[in-house]
């Protein structure tokens, strides 16, 4: 397929690598940081300067941005991709794929103004990490029509290993939400937990593994856990400041709904605490700071502790 892509940042780039791998012809949009724009052109990748030329030019286009403002921009603006999407009659439509975490309001919005110009947007938001991406492992929740999922499931699979069709437009958003409304609070809730490890005297290493190994095992405390909190390295693989906004939007739609979200709202507020600390930058396990901070302690492991100690080799 001829496929567009638009935010080749943490996520977008081993995605549309991914669409490379798989025999797919790919074309950029040139952005502010050259770095991965050139390692794509170096896979095979070719590269637009401008989103309606972009559009006009593929027969599917991805889109990976950070918010509701920069998809609107982009799917909108003067030169975006709904000025380049109108096809002469009897051309298939451009069908665009939005991998963005955004309000199932403004995708549905959205989704009317494509329909205006002949074209089909899918809210496809994506879950499982930049290593998901680089692996061509995400789980990617669909929200459209029917044939406009069917006409993008090719170019799907090649980036994701689970592809559920959830339902009209906004749909996959809202599950999206949702998921990562449970993965916030769990971070919370494991952090609180370590706090507690800790100032009972127990080194977090052995409280991660038995609780592991227990009822409270999960991706979240079996996989991201023992290289984040457990070491310190808080290197964003997705940033807190993301994070946050997601809950804001779970909020918002939850309100909108007349869905009761008292547990969403407390998380809501310990992340907009961390973000106003300056933690904004640092990946979401950051929100162990906090837990950190008040205790006076580091909650990284007595072996990393140790190790930390150590002059380089």
């Amino acid at each position: 397929m001829r496929i567009g892509f638009i935010g080749v940042g943490t996520m977008g780039e081993p995605m549309a690598a991914s669409l490379l791998k798989a025999g797919h012809s790919v074309a950029v949009l040139a952005h502010r940081n050259r770095a991965p724009v050139e390692r794509l052109l170096a896979q095979g990748a070719s590269e637009t300067t401008a989103a309606a030329a972009l559009a006009a030019q593929v027969e599917l286009l991805f889109t990976c941005l950070p918010n509701d403002a920069a998809v609107e921009q982009v799917l909108t603006g003067p030169e975006g991709v709904l000025a380049g999407a109108e096809r002469p009659t009897g051309q298939p439509s451009l069908v665009i794929v939005d991998c963005s975490t955004i309000a199932p309001a403004t995708s549905q919005r959205l989704a009317e103004q494509a329909r205006a110009r002949g074209a089909e947007l899918l809210d496809a938001p994506i879950s499982g990490g930049q290593a998901g991406a680089i692996a061509g492992t995400l789980a990617v929740m669909v929200g459209g029509s029917p044939a406009a999922y069917q006409r993008a499931l090719p170019a799907l699979q090649a980036v994701g290993r689970s592809i559920t069709h959830v339902g009209p437009n906004g749909a996959a958003l809202a599950v999206k939400l949702g998921n990562n409304l449970v993965v916030a609070a769990e971070l919370v809730a494991i952090a609180e937990a370590l706090a507690l490890a800790k100032a009972s005297g127990v080194d977090t290493a052995v409280a991660q593994r038995i609780m592991a190994a227990s009822t409270a095992r999960s991706y979240i405390l079996n996989e991201r856990v023992p290289g984040t909190m457990l070491t310190g390295n808080l290197a964003p693989a997705f940033r807190l400041e993301l994070l946050r906004k997601d809950l804001g939007l779970a909020l918002e739609h939850g309100m909108a709904l007349g869905v009761p979200m008292f547990a969403t709202a407390e998380v809501h507020q310990l992340y907009t605490q961390a973000q106003g600390l300056g933690k904004g930058a640092l990946d979401s396990t950051a929100i162990v700071q906090l837990y950190e901070e008040a205790l006076g302690q580091s909650l990284a492991t007595a072996a990393d502790a140790d190790d930390a100690d150590q002059p380089d080799a």
